[in-house]
């Protein structure tokens, strides 16, 4: 393949492919064997505690909720748009729903008589104001005001009003019949959430979110080591199980990821699967997610072979291969017995980790293999975490004035968390967000909690104190992420854009600085800070990349959301009727087979995604007649905000697909879709569109009708007709090809809003387009490729007046400069070059630029033979990639040179020869070498000690991904 194209095949799929292939994928379907029955009806008895606390923990968000689309009609009230009458029952309700909140906040016995009477009204009701406020906003989009006197006239007519007047009258009722009922509200106790304020003690908490921790890990060191050993011991050639086990939530799971990522484990066999095993699934399914994670191609019609066939079939593929299998939570001797079949033992030194809750597990699977029991931590490993979690520097400082003082909850602390990581992180992010003075009101209301022995209804008390102690705007935040499956890792791009599509994220202000997109990153940090996300991956540059809900969270919020009718997942099992009576109004597939397109799970639905991940040889047209079915009643297509097919093989879009006007959000990434309906233009309220990584080579140019786009996502995509209005929202700009166009039509210089644009063009328009770019003064990541058809590089000038932009950090650049490289931002912190043909005197260049953390040379960026680092050379940067030089024989560094550098990839260099100076940099903590040649690598390790390996895919995902 020509290097050009190979080159840009990784660019392309750098940043998402990771972000695709590295998800844990569950497997869901029908139930249809014995062994998995038993083990769903086990596993469906919830002990005492965990029943308990999903009675009483999220009763009160349906309310939070309602109260927020009331404030939407209150907005509308400042605007006259609004009848008086309507304008008082609305305050009215304000007023006495937020006494209820503070009811249900002191846990009362009688919260789940109060919801049960309110629920059906407040959704009702909520459906209502949706559609209210979804007209209005049309109506008014479209210029409905008064030509005489310049003022809005009624967004709906008074028959509209007076309908919407009844139903809050039926509403005002209900909720002071239940004031009237439970009495005055005892306004003393301190159990209601606080308005969201990220305000901590640390200035830096929302660095503190990010920092690379143990967490659950810590005082496994020797545990770790110990499994590393036995996975890596090539004494040992038989095919061996290590099992970690222990009967409540320790950190299985944690730890078995953490030696599942090791490079050195990753280096060390051929072929690395995770699986974690749900309640429901079928042996087909399993075979089908192991299959699709081992280094085959691509095998016809995959998914109409039958078990024993797929069994076969892996059986000869492992026979080849030494590998390594991850089985989570793993429930019964009787499923191991299933899952082993295709596992061959051909005596090379393959492994098998499972976790699992069932000793009789551990102790069967492997005879000759001693399982590994967690236990809870010792007082000393307790108090660390906890301090790590809290956000103390005392972790890394020792003690201090501040832990000096926090030292004297200690004791009460270690008895509460009695050396169990869950409580303990739970614990430390919940107090992590209070004053130092409140502490005691928390440790004393969990001490009168902690029972003797059963350590477990402590943890059921810390889950829901820890939830009553969110935000409100943050708890429907917090439960979406139940939509997802178990140990799914999310993309934070993603996660946001929904949170903001559902309408979650508060920015009902009239300060027009507020983004709305950094109210929702501060719901994250939040959400981190408080050890309710995990931050499963991160980015080059140290931000978030992936996150998911810690198991031992997700069995419990995700039970109880589907109880209070705030989600639905649909799962492998025959009967997919909802827990509550209330109908659905967020949806998620979670299995293999027919969608759910029942009217039941249609008629109110808000929301749907799907993760019905296999690929298969027809168009998906089961999308096409849900959205149909919904279309039909047009109630239904007036409340769907939310359409993610992200991953699903090729769904089939209705042309009508304008009529879902209250769309927001449509995420068809990696979808492998051909084209999109024209009528896309017509949804009013589209936000975010994602068509990154289908087969989409051109869009209508209605796109540009749809005024409220906020980030339009695709890869090489033509727009036939530019727009010259395009959204003044528009923030998220990706893949446009507009070749050797005039830039000016498609109105770039008016996206004063941009934050991400990446462009494909003739190196005729680079001029112009750099010139629209130094006008975006929010901008701050800029990737260009100047290239022919043919996907040949073009000249690129970067011109004097890119050098002053201030906000732009982040710059990727495809194609031969041919001016002045000092013409590069100085504030750049992020730069990635390709083709770029530069010279020894341009890398001095670039090491003078002061902030530069990373830098990525990719192929032909480079042509010099030689590469020499001077004393202050690139004092900031922490990351170095080197991929494909062709020309590179020498690289050394001197002593002062690269002070700062952490993380060091060397990456198809065949000729590179002289390698030296590594002793100089006291700060590197990896050095990975990627198709090199066996001679350099024996040579570097030999000189500077072991060198860590990490196979293509992996280096080539993890460069472009900022």
């Amino acid at each position: 393949m020509d290097k050009v194209q190979e080159v840009e095949g990784e660019i392309n799929s750098s940043s998402d492919q990771e972000e695709k292939e590295g998800q844990i994928i569950n497997i869901q379907g029908k139930e249809e064997e014995v062994e998995a029955e038993e083990l769903r009806r086990q596993q469906r008895r919830l002990p005492e505690p965990n029943k308990r606390l999903r009675e009483t923990m999220t009763d009160s968000l349906p309310i939070s909720i309602f109260l927020q689309k009331l404030q939407k009609l209150r907005l509308l009230a400042e605007d006259r748009f609004l009848f008086a009458p309507l304008r008082n029952k609305v305050d009215k309700i304000v007023t006495d729903l937020k006494q209820i909140l503070i009811f249900l906040e002191q846990e009362n016995a009688s919260s789940k008589t109060l919801m049960a009477q309110l629920l059906p009204i407040l959704y009702s009701a909520e459906d209502i104001i949706e559609s209210f406020l979804l007209k209005t906003t049309y109506r008014r989009q479209m210029g409905v005001f008064n030509k005489i006197t310049k003022t809005p006239l009624l967004a709906f007519s008074p028959w509209s009003q007076v309908q919407l007047s009844c139903k809050m009258k039926e509403i005002e009722k209900s909720v002071r019949a239940v004031l009237i009922k439970f009495g005055k509200v005892d306004k003393t106790v301190d159990l209601v959430p606080q308005p969201l304020g990220l305000h901590r003690r640390h200035s830096n908490s929302a660095q503190h979110c990010y920092i690379e921790t143990p967490d659950l890990l810590i005082g496994r060191g020797d545990t770790e080591k110990d499994m590393v050993g036995r996975l890596i011991n090539d004494d040992e050639e038989n095919l061996r199980v290590i099992s970690l086990v222990s009967k409540e939530s320790l950190g299985k799971t944690a730890l078995a990821k953490k030696v599942y990522n090791r490079l050195d484990i990753r280096q060390h066999f051929q072929c690395c699967v995770w699986v974690h095993v749900p309640e429901d699934f079928t042996y087909k399914d399993l075979l089908l997610i192991i299959i699709a994670q081992i280094p085959v191609g691509v095998v016809k019609n995959i998914e109409l072979m039958s078990e024993g066939q797929l069994s076969v079939m892996l059986f000869q593929i492992f026979l080849d291969l030494k590998f390594l299998i991850v089985l989570d939570n793993l429930p019964t001797v009787d499923v191991w017995r299933k899952l082993v079949r295709p596992f061959a033992d051909t005596r090379n030194g393959s492994r098998v980790i499972i976790t699992t809750r069932n000793t009789d597990v551990a102790s069967q699977v492997d005879p000759w293999s001693l399982p590994v029991g967690l236990e809870r931590l010792t007082e000393e490993d307790s108090w660390l975490l906890f301090l790590n979690k809290v956000g103390t520097p005392e972790h890394n400082k020792g003690l201090n004035r501040f832990s000096d003082h926090l030292s004297s909850f200690r004791v009460e602390i270690l008895r509460i968390c009695h050396g169990s990581p869950p409580v303990i992180v739970l614990l430390g992010g919940m107090l992590s967000t209070m004053e130092l003075s409140k502490w005691s009101n928390v440790i004393d209301h969990l001490s009168h909690l902690c029972g003797k022995d059963d350590h477990s209804v402590l943890l059921s008390s810390i889950l829901a104190l820890s939830y009553r102690k969110l935000p409100f705007v943050l708890r429907p935040c917090f439960l979406y992420l139940a939509l997802f499956p178990k140990m799914y890792e999310i993309p934070i791009r993603r996660l946001l854009h929904l949170w903001l599509a559902e309408g979650f994220v508060e920015t009902l202000t009239k300060v027009t600085s507020v983004v709305p997109e950094d109210v929702a990153q501060s719901y994250l940090e939040e959400l981190v800070c408080r050890n309710m996300i995990q931050i499963a991956r991160k980015k080059l540059d140290g931000s978030p990349k992936t996150c998911r809900l810690p198991c031992f969270l997700h069995d419990v919020f995700l039970s109880k959301a589907e109880d209070i009718g705030f989600l639905h997942v649909h799962h492998g099992q025959s009967d997919c009727t909802p827990k509550s009576n209330f109908v659905v109004r967020r949806l998620a597939d979670q299995y293999f087979g027919v969608k759910s397109t029942s009217e039941y799970h249609t008629q109110k639905l808000c929301s749907y995604l799907s993760f019905e991940t296999q690929k298969r040889n027809t168009s998906n047209r089961e999308i096409e007649t849900l959205l149909k079915l919904i279309m039909r009643k047009r109630s239904s297509a007036f409340l769907l905000k939310v359409f993610d097919l992200e991953n699903i093989y090729r769904p089939v879009l209705p042309d009508k697909l304008g009529e879902l006007q209250n769309l927001t959000y449509i995420g068809l990434r990696w979808s492998g879709l051909n084209s999109c309906p024209a009528s896309i233009g017509d949804l009013p309220h589209l936000e975010t569109l994602d068509l990154k990584y289908t087969n989409i080579t051109t869009l209508p140019s209605s796109i540009w009708k749809a005024k409220n786009l906020r980030h339009l996502y695709m890869n090489e995509v033509s727009i036939p007709k530019p727009s010259k209005e395009p959204s003044a929202h528009l923030q998220t700009l990706v893949g446009l090809q507009i070749g050797s166009k005039d830039p000016d039509e498609y109105g770039l210089n008016r996206l004063t809003s941009l934050r991400k644009l990446r462009l494909t063009c003739h190196s005729k328009s680079v001029k112009k387009i750099l010139n629209c770019v130094c006008g975006l003064g929010n901008l701050q990541t800029l990737k260009l490729r100047s290239r022919d058809p043919f996907g040949q590089p073009l000249d690129i000038f970067l011109g004097n007046e890119l050098k002053v932009h201030q906000s732009l950090s982040s710059l990727s650049l495809f194609g031969v400069l041919k001016d002045d490289i000092g013409n590069i931002p100085q504030n750049i912190k992020t730069l990635v070059l390709s083709m770029s043909q530069l010279e020894e005197d341009h890398l001095r260049l670039l090491g003078k630029l002061p902030q530069l953390n990373i830098l990525g040379l990719l192929a032909r960026s480079y042509s010099g033979k030689k590469m020499e680092y001077c004393p202050g050379d690139f004092p900031e940067l922490r990351v170095l990639k080197l991929w494909m030089l062709e020309n590179l024989e020498e690289w050394w560094v001197e002593k002062g040179g690269l002070p700062k550098l952490e993380e060091m990839e060397i990456r198809g260099c065949g000729k590179l020869k002289r390698f030296d100076g590594l002793e100089h940099l006291p700060t590197l903590k990896e050095l990975i070498l990627t198709n090199m040649q066996p001679e350099f690598v024996a040579d570097v390790g030999k000189r500077f000690g072991t060198v860590l390996l990490t196979n293509e895919w992996k280096a080539s995902s993890s460069l472009l991904c900022m």
